[in-house]
């Protein structure tokens, strides 16, 4: 899994540029996500990345060392890198968005149980992505497990230019129609199963259609027509997200948590590109 052609290159600051007042910095900002990257790609801790990258370098004869791990978590808060993916502004035939847990850190659990103490839930967040028709994620977002689906469709669409959103049931809704709409979108989202066996008035929403259709024709009805099975590779791309890279952030802090998601949204579709097949059809 190659990662850099040439760690060696710009790993230090050039304080000449970025010079300010304070203390300087003495790695770049490449050099953090460097090491950042290959923590996730192998589930380290902080102090192992330090000690496993500074043996890569003197097997391979660099002259230079990897930033403490204190200054690894400390910078990494500041990196401010883009939770959008893309690089090139591309129109996709279609576009998945889905959300998945991720369990957070929590230490002190089994302490607490054995000291009679009432300890505190185990507290996850939430993962929202975006995918093409590819199974390549587009762009992500982290946030707090009690945020709404719905809330991140406007911040993760952004830049995303894209024919039709398929969705689940949570992100049902009027305003998200109407949203989808605005960006030239058709959306193709699952209508709940609260909102059958209800009567609409003459000029029915498109949601609305959509709801009367799966009432009178049933859902397998409704999933035919509109090709919903499509979305099932956004729960793909959850399995492998989860496959490689488990199902626990490896950072404690909030910011270091985002960061690590944007890291690791990074590397998976790097082993898409790298791992998927290139199929020829054979005479």
């Amino acid at each position: 899994f190659m990662i850099a052609d040439d760690l060696s290159k710009g790993w230090y600051e050039e304080r000449a540029i970025h010079k300010k007042r304070g203390r300087q910095k003495a790695y770049s900002d490449l050099a953090i996500i460097q090491c950042l990257k290959i923590r996730c790609l192998f589930g380290l801790k902080l102090r192992q990345t330090q000690g496993f990258i500074n043996h890569l370098f003197e097997l391979s004869g660099f002259l230079i060392k990897c930033p403490d791990y204190s200054v690894i978590s400390k910078r990494c808060k500041k990196l401010g890198l883009s939770t959008s993916l893309i690089d090139t502004p591309e129109e996709f035939d279609h576009v998945s968005m889905d959300s998945t847990g991720v369990q957070t850190y929590t230490g002190n659990e089994w302490l607490e149980n054995k000291h009679g103490k009432q300890y505190i839930r185990r507290i996850w967040k939430k993962l929202h992505i975006v995918i093409d028709d590819k199974g390549r994620i587009l762009a992500n977002s982290t946030t707090d497990h009690r945020k709404d689906d719905r809330s991140q469709i406007e911040n993760l669409l952004d830049k995303v230019n894209a024919k039709e959103f398929l969705g689940d049931p949570g992100y049902d809704g009027e305003k998200v129609y109407q949203l989808l709409r605005g960006k030239g979108m058709q959306p193709t989202i699952r209508p709940p199963n609260h909102l059958q066996n209800i009567k609409f008035s003459d000029e029915k929403t498109e949601r609305e259609k959509a709801v009367d259709y799966q009432q009178n024709r049933g859902y397998q009805a409704w999933r035919v027509k509109n090709k919903y099975g499509r979305r099932e590779k956004v729960e793909n791309t959850f399995y492998r997200f989860k496959t490689a890279f488990g199902s626990k952030f490896l950072s404690r802090d909030d910011e270091n948590m985002s960061q690590e998601m944007t890291i690791k949204c990074q590397l998976l579709n790097r082993m898409s590109e790298i791992g998927t097949p290139i199929s020829v059809r054979a005479c």
